[in-house]
């Protein structure tokens, strides 16, 4: 019989044990009475013989090999017996440990779903994204369509795919719907690994020019568009005005961009853009090969790189590219944050542990007595121990429990209110390795605040602890219990001065002009129809139409287009130099161009400083243009008038291009620009958009914004501009719909965030210090009440009384802010480099927030001292 077996059948066995016993000691009586020995007398000899028989009983109970068990189960009765007797401790410490460790496991949930779960693809430590390399530009957000075919044909090691992002209106059915779609690879979908659900991915044939017009539709638009049914393969889709045949459904994959529809081959385009080694809009995705290591393939690449700048030094002199796993990629602008949060809730939980560690040693004093007497029957130092640590293991299992089900539950709406778009979120969710952090987190938490009471099993001079009254070894956990409040307010101090930081940088953000008339004002992108899109004066007259229809729009005062709008980030950053050749020694510098129309300042209201801004006549028949801000001015031409001045801007014009006005800056990054490391970007510049070129105007098109101002509240114009703006063919589609105020709060949607969470735990680590420090106070005083008493008896004042308590209690809450603000000053710098637009700490800050600390725990003291100045002298001296 195993030991399983023998715990299950511990009661048969039990039976056996005692008839065994009585067995032994009845035949062993018979014996010495067939000797001639009295009956009472031979069974009184038997017993002798024998032994104690619970002794007896204990050492065959220990050689069954179960007796851990049954010790354990013994310890978890007795931990439920004594704590379903002390309901209100019982509710308060697992109503705590819930919310501690429950927000804890939603970091967690998060954590393990964005960063430590392997992403789902077969061998996904396979995959890898490429970026290129630039000497003076550094890394490039993408490659040239030709860098690609080059790279595809030469590498050895990787298998490559590319993708680019794009957009269409669907007219083949029902109403016209803008959908995001993209432009892939043929490989796409075998270098990641992912079949598709139904038909097939695109061939090697079809991704050229004159290849089968074919699509692959994404999940979500079957069944939304096509009901879900197994025929749509085959079935016929027009986009932008261009029949395609549906060949395959593919699971939607929010890794490759959100809000994709639809699939096209990316060879089919034959736009100039395609051909041109300067235009890096081509995202490279690769699997490296069987048995190639990360650094082979980067070697490769970096050969292929430097191979390819040989060859074709005009685009890609001083051009490089290498390779970094997916992974890590993907979730690179999360990770830190999500780091910060979990250390944030983590010391909320330490907090929790600290609170019931007090509580929890206070019982254990008051018990000392119980316990003293278990040592004396023949209890050892480890059993009781592990009593006390099992009650606690009970407490924190219990607590974590509910702490799970509280995750589960608010896991989701956690992820609502994420701030813009959480990689991965689809596969955030509780899993065993969420279970097992859970598990391990509560028994950590068990052991932090049950290690201090096993610790004060009593084990010598058990006479004098037998006799001793309760306060009388009270007074050997009083440093144990200061320890506790004192480590509860250092860490309170470090979320409360994390909060008070994020707060004042949310007051100072807020406050910042962003340069533009954020009132009034509505920003919409429109799809035009797919029937102009062929051609760039089709092209440039829907537009014209565009702002003309708009314009007559009753609540709308003016109208304009722009391709890069404030409050978002800009990529469209472009080199530009004073002198017809670019300088050899130091890198060019950089600025936002940003395309527009004649209205643009009006429906903005950006000021004008010098000049004139893009009118009408700013065409592709006039001389090249633009429009600069006042720190591009400064940058580049100091204190001289730069109106009239020329730069050199190849990606716009081959030919010098004109300087006609300044105008003010504007945030375009958001409210937090100048928050910026002040390396990057923050020059800016306007151009017409009359003068972008024909052959990337259809590129252009895809990504210019209508704004308007308007008269009324900005919603109230939505209605009327789509049905003006759904053109002749009716086919013309409003959508990304915002305000200007919208997106200004978005832009410090981040700092929000951040700034709600830590004050709910530093508000939570607040209440929790008060909490432990009017615990220990209270139980500090109540186990002095004799010598409250004496000292009033000898003429000691109530007043007296309150300033000896508040004195202790000053002296844990100074101890702790002292060592709290070495905290907060790392925690400063830790939110420095995750939130944008923090300034290192400010004493201003770090006083507020210990003031509010101190006038807590002050508070919290306060009622202890005034109860210990109200005892009654004769009734404490009494008490003893």
């Amino acid at each position: 019989m195993n030991w399983l077996q023998r715990l299950w059948h511990r009661n048969h066995l039990e039976e056996q044990l005692a008839k065994e016993l009585r067995f032994h000691v009845e035949q062993h009586a018979a014996d010495l009475m067939a000797r001639g020995i009295e009956p009472g007398e031979a069974r009184r000899q038997a017993r002798l013989a024998l032994g104690g028989p619970e002794q007896v009983k204990e050492g065959c109970r220990d050689a069954r090999g179960t007796r851990w068990l049954e010790d354990l189960w013994h310890d978890f009765r007795y931990a439920l017996r004594t704590l379903r007797h002390k309901p209100g401790f019982t509710v308060v410490a697992l109503a705590t440990l819930a919310l501690g460790i429950g927000a804890t496991t939603v970091m967690f949930t998060l954590l393990n779903g964005v960063l430590l779960k392997p992403l789902p693809y077969p061998a996904p430590e396979q995959l890898v994204m490429l970026h290129p390399f630039s000497d003076q530009a550094g890394a490039i957000w993408g490659f040239s369509y030709p860098d690609f075919l080059d790279a595809s044909h030469d590498s050895r090691s990787l298998d490559l795919a590319a993708w680019s992002y794009s957009g269409g209106t669907i007219t083949d059915s029902g109403e016209p719907e803008h959908i995001g779609s993209q432009k892939i690879s043929a490989g796409l979908f075998s270098v990641l690994g992912t079949p598709p659900l139904r038909g097939r991915t695109f061939l090697p044939d079809e991704d050229r020019p004159g290849g089968a017009a074919v699509a692959i539709i994404c999940s979500s638009l079957w069944r939304r568009r096509f009901g879900g049914r197994a025929e749509v393969i085959g079935m016929p889709l027009v986009l932008d005005d261009k029949p395609y045949t549906i060949v395959g459904v593919v699971r939607a994959d929010p890794r490759l961009g959100h809000d994709v529809d639809v699939f096209t081959p990316l060879g089919q385009d034959t736009t100039p853009r395609m051909l041109s080694r300067q235009a890096h809009f081509i995202r490279v995705i690769g699997r490296r090969r069987p048995g190639v290591t990360l650094a082979a393939a980067q070697q490769e690449l970096a050969l292929i790189g430097h191979r390819l700048a040989e060859q074709y030094p005009d685009a890609d002199k001083g051009w490089t590219m290498t390779a970094y796993p997916l992974q890590p990629e993907l979730v690179a602008e999360v990770r830190p944050i999500l780091w910060l949060l979990l250390g944030a809730v983590g010391l909320v939980l330490f907090i929790t542990c600290a609170n019931l560690a007090s509580l929890l040693l206070a019982r254990a004093v008051s018990r000392e007595r119980e316990l003293a007497l278990r040592v004396a029957l023949g209890a050892g130092r480890g059993r009781l121990a592990r009593q006390c640590l099992t009650e606690s293991a009970l407490l924190a299992i219990s607590g974590g429990a509910l702490g799970v089900l509280l995750a589960s539950v608010g896991i989701r709406p956690f992820l609502a209110l994420w701030p813009g778009i959480l990689p991965r979120a689809e596969e955030v969710g509780v899993d065993g390795h969420v279970l097992l952090f859970a598990l391990a987190a509560s028994l950590l938490s068990g052991l932090l605040f049950g290690l201090a009471p096993a610790l004060r099993v009593p084990v010598r001079a058990l006479e004098q602890t037998l006799r001793a009254s309760a306060r009388a070894f009270a007074g050997g956990s009083r440093r144990v219990h200061s320890g506790f409040v004192v480590s509860e307010i250092a860490l309170a101090v470090v979320l409360l001065v994390s909060a008070g930081m994020l707060v004042r940088t949310m007051i100072r953000l807020s406050s910042n002009n962003p340069g533009v008339n954020l009132h009034n004002v509505l920003i919409a992108r429109l799809a035009l129809s797919p029937a102009v899109l062929s051609d760039a004066a089709k092209i440039r007259t829907a537009w014209k139409d565009v702002l003309d229809r708009a314009r007559t729009v009753p609540v709308v005062q003016a109208a304009s287009l722009v391709d890069t709008v404030p409050m978002r980030e800009g990529l469209n950053e472009l080199p530009y130099w004073l002198t017809p050749q670019p300088p050899s020694t130091t890198l060019a510098p950089l600025a936002l161009a940003t395309s527009v129309t004649r209205d643009y300042l009006q429906v903005m209201g950006i000021p004008l400083r010098a000049g004139r801004f893009i009118d009408e006549h700013d065409d592709l028949n006039s001389e090249p243009v633009i429009v600069i801000d006042e720190v591009m001015a400064q940058h580049t031409f100091g204190e001289r008038n730069a109106v009239g001045k020329r730069l050199w801007i190849p990606a716009m014009s081959p030919q010098p291009v004109r300087i006609v006005g300044i105008v003010g800056h504007v945030r375009h990054w958001g409210l937090a620009e100048d928050e910026r490391d002040q390396t990057e970007v923050r020059d800016q510049m306007y151009y017409p958009f009359a003068q972008v070129p024909a052959s990337i105007l259809r590129f252009f098109s895809s990504v210019m914004s209508l704004a308007v101002r308007t008269t009324l509240r900005p919603g109230d114009a939505v209605g009327p501009l789509r049905r003006e703006l759904r053109g002749a063919t009716g086919d013309q589609v409003l959508y990304e719909i915002h305000t200007m105020e919208q997106l200004a709060e978005d832009s410090l949607a981040r700092q929000r965030f951040l700034m709600v969470l830590f004050g709910i735990f530093a508000g939570l680590a607040l209440l929790l210090a008060s909490i432990g420090i009017y615990g220990v106070l209270a139980y500090l005083t109540n186990q002095r009440v004799p010598e409250i008493g004496v000292r009033m008896a000898l003429g000691a004042t109530g007043y007296d009384v309150v300033r000896m308590v508040l004195r202790q209690s000053l002296i844990m809450i100074f101890a702790g802010i002292g060592i709290g603000m070495l905290g907060a000053v790392t925690a400063s710098r830790l939110l420095q480099r995750v939130v944008a637009g923090m300034r290192p700490g400010e004493p201003a800050t770090f006083a507020i927030m210990v003031a509010i600390l101190v006038a807590a725990a002050l508070f919290a003291s306060f009622l202890p001292a005034r109860r210990a100045s109200r005892i009654d002298p004769m009734r404490a001296l009494r008490q003893e």
